[in-house]
């Protein structure tokens, strides 16, 4: 857990990038409102610290005593520890409410929820992950901002076999496999940009354009 985010960090602090300009609004990625995780974000410095420690005698070799001098050089320079913080709220808030995710959350697993907030962070940037995690609604979305927040989640998952498994938990008679006979996952994806952009709806009508209607029950 947590060990992607690490990395982010790690890298930002190295490429001297770690800042956001925008300011982050923290939120679960709902529409209903959970009460914020919390880290203790000195704790997690602590490990980032270490891991720029080894990143620096790796790439420089240098030893330990001067890597750690390098390390704090760095981490003075290129983090700013507020957007730091926010990143790990983020990412807590994300994990502890994932399966409630509009995309199909109940079915991903630790990992794949890990990935997507950390891929949301590292294309969006701090502040707009937490912009658009807060201003996610079922319908009434922006088509870049829908696009935004089914992206990620289509990087780190396989929707064609998320959405398969989700049809055998709710019981459809027909058979999935046939229903999603010839589709890919950029067609699933699509019914979820419509499902933020157009509400419930729209992903209805988005997906009985791509589905396989002619399938039979019990096929």
């Amino acid at each position: 857990m947590r060990t992607r985010l690490v990395l982010l960090v790690v890298a930002c602090i190295v490429a001297g990038a770690c800042s956001d300009d925008v300011e982050p609004e923290l939120a679960a990625p709902t529409t209903t409102a959970v009460p914020t995780s919390t880290y203790d974000v000195d704790e997690a410095m602590d490990g980032v610290r270490e891991d720029v420690v080894r990143l620096v005698m790796e790439r420089d070799g240098l030893d330990r005593e001067a890597a750690e001098v390098r390390a704090d050089e760095l981490m003075e320079r290129g983090v700013d520890t507020e957007v730091v913080d926010q990143q790990f709220s983020l990412f807590a808030n994300w994990m502890d409410n994932h399966q409630s995710h509009p995309v199909l959350g109940r079915h991903w697993t630790e990992d794949e929820a890990e990935c997507a907030v950390v891929t949301m962070i590292q294309v969006e940037g701090t502040g707009r992950t937490g912009a658009l995690m807060n201003g996610a609604s079922v319908g009434g979305m922006a088509v870049e901002d829908a696009l935004s927040l089914v992206q990620p989640v289509g990087y780190c998952t396989d929707l064609l076999a998320l959405m398969k498994a989700d049809m055998v938990g709710l019981g459809v008679p027909q058979d999935p496999d046939c229903l999603l006979a010839g589709l890919v996952e950029e067609d699933v994806a699509k019914w979820f940009v419509a499902l933020f952009m157009y509400g419930r709806e729209g992903f209805n009508a988005a997906m009985g354009e791509d589905l396989d209607l002619t399938c039979p029950a019990g096929s």
